[in-house]
């Protein structure tokens, strides 16, 4: 920062001439910036301790840094003969930067672009594995709760220490952890381009292109689609470079961009009275190469990560809940894209319950309620669409739910494979004039038709669309009690 500017218009505004106009200085700076933006982007800041002592570290790193490549230059230069040394080296350095140093009239030098040879070879493969400690990953307590930032923080500091991690914010950081966790490690790898979504999701996309195994994060509907599917369109366009006998392109040369959209579903119990993604997820679904996924549980969340740094894994949007949540599975569990699994119960119970995010456990909850009458209801965790799965628990005669707090995402990929596979009418119908084999509880409107949610709590809108715990077994049972299945 320069202070000389702001000194000068204090010392003018105390000194100088009034003319009763007010005087405003406007500073286009970054509090703290480094390590400290994030604790000083606040009214009151206590900087602990560990964050003085990284931020000292960080600066003494950047001052080695300099000092070494001073160093190596003056050095070189004892490697030519006397009379022409500076020039030289300089010619050196310039044709690794791919420019010609030229003498221009007198002593004057002067640097052109060099243009070509073309590149008729293919680049090198990339390994896109990213190196790390697992016995130093975190490990969660099915006792506890935890928010997915604290997990992605935790998980960051182990995963970063490979480069290759990058991350960039858009001014949401502390909603997802991922700028906490990657900075722990190298704040240069810990980017924050502020309220410029567009902007973060291309920034993004070079450092994917590089190779790096990249994430970003803000709120579901502040993702752009249109940046989004200009992404997907190189992200195709490298994998057929890749594909083609003459492509220029090895293996490993695809983008891997992770997105976490936070604040997805009903997630409201941070913000209070609001809204944020319940349409998101069927809009996202029609980019082509997305591959999308609603996280339920903080031991998913670590699995998926570790999944994510085995590289080669494309362009991931994950939904990410906020605030605390219940682990779900083990510390064994491992992650696999298009798996759904149960959670609770088994296939042999008399009715499913099938959902994601936040919506698993009040479906956990709604089954446990069923269980008190005596009747057993297992629940499925489908964080990504399995097709397999869903024809499996639709073609059991028994009643399935699918209880989602959104516009029935996983409700249409049943509808879409069904199709595909020409199985026949639509699940919610086809029941001879019985119940329907499939119960669609979600955020649709009374004609099935995609809908924009209206603020409110996390209890008020559950209770609004019929998705608590109770209002998923009351519908159950009746399912059942219809079907003469209890």
């Amino acid at each position: 920062m320069q202070y000389n500017g702001v000194y000068a218009a204090l010392e003018q505004f105390r000194f100088g001439p009034r003319n009763g106009k007010p005087t405003a200085i406007i500073c286009h700076g970054t509090k703290g910036h480094g390590a400290l933006s994030d604790f000083l982007n606040k009214h009151k800041v206590t900087v602990p301790d560990r964050l003085l002592e990284q931020e000292m570290a960080l600066q003494a790193d950047q001052r080695r840094d300099r000092a070494a490549e001073f160093l190596a230059f003056h050095d070189r230069l004892h490697d030519y003969p006397d009379g022409g040394l500076l020039q030289e080296a300089l010619r050196e350095f310039a044709g690794q930067m791919r420019l010609d140093v030229r003498h221009s009239s007198g002593d004057t030098l002067s640097l052109a672009q060099v243009i070509g040879p073309v590149l008729t070879t293919r680049v090198p493969p990339r390994d896109k594995r990213i190196q790390y400690d697992a016995a130093q990953l975190p490990v969660l307590d099915r006792a506890k709760e935890y928010a997915a930032s604290d997990v992605v923080t935790a998980a960051m500091k182990v995963f970063a220490r490979d480069p290759r991690v990058v991350s960039i914010d858009a001014d949401l950081a502390t909603t997802s952890g991922l700028e906490g966790g990657v900075a722990a490690v190298d704040q240069r790898r810990a980017l924050n381009v502020g309220v410029a979504e567009a902007n973060m999701m291309g920034i993004g996309e070079a450092f994917a292109a590089l190779g790096s195994n990249t994430w970003i994060s803000t709120f579901c509907p502040f993702y752009d689609w249109k940046v989004l599917r200009r992404i997907a369109v190189g992200h195709q366009e490298r994998h057929e470079a890749m594909a083609a006998e003459d492509g220029w392109l090895s293996e490993g040369h695809g983008l891997d961009l992770t997105m976490l959209a936070t604040a997805a579903n009903f997630e409201t119990r941070t913000n209070g009275a609001t809204h944020m993604g319940n349409d998101d997820s069927l809009t996202f679904d029609a980019v082509a190469h997305l591959k999308i996924v609603d996280v339920s549980c903080p031991q998913q969340m670590l699995a998926l990560m570790k999944w994510v740094m085995a590289g080669n894994r494309g362009l991931l949007y994950v939904r990410v809940m906020r605030t605390p949540s219940a682990v779900l599975y083990d510390s064994g569990y491992q992650f696999e894209l298009g798996k759904g699994a149960f959670v609770h119960g088994a296939m042999t119970d008399a009715a499913y319950i099938v959902s994601s995010g936040r919506g698993v456990h009040e479906a956990i909850a709604a089954a446990r309620l069923c269980a008190t009458s005596g009747t057993a209801v297992a629940v499925v965790d489908m964080p990504s669409i399995d097709d397999e799965l869903l024809l499996q628990l639709s073609a059991s005669g028994k009643v399935v739910c699918l209880a989602e707090q959104n516009n029935g995402y996983i409700l249409q990929n049943l509808l879409k494979v069904q199709y595909r596979r020409n199985l026949g009418s639509d699940p919610r119908t086809a029941g001879g004039g019985q119940t329907p084999k499939v119960l669609s509880i979600n955020a649709l409107d009374r004609d099935g038709k995609p809908q924009f949610i209206h603020s409110g709590t996390y209890e008020e809108l559950i209770e609004a669309f019929g998705l608590t715990a109770r209002q998923i077994a009351a519908a159950v049972m009746g399912a059942l009690d219809a079907r003469g299945s209890r």
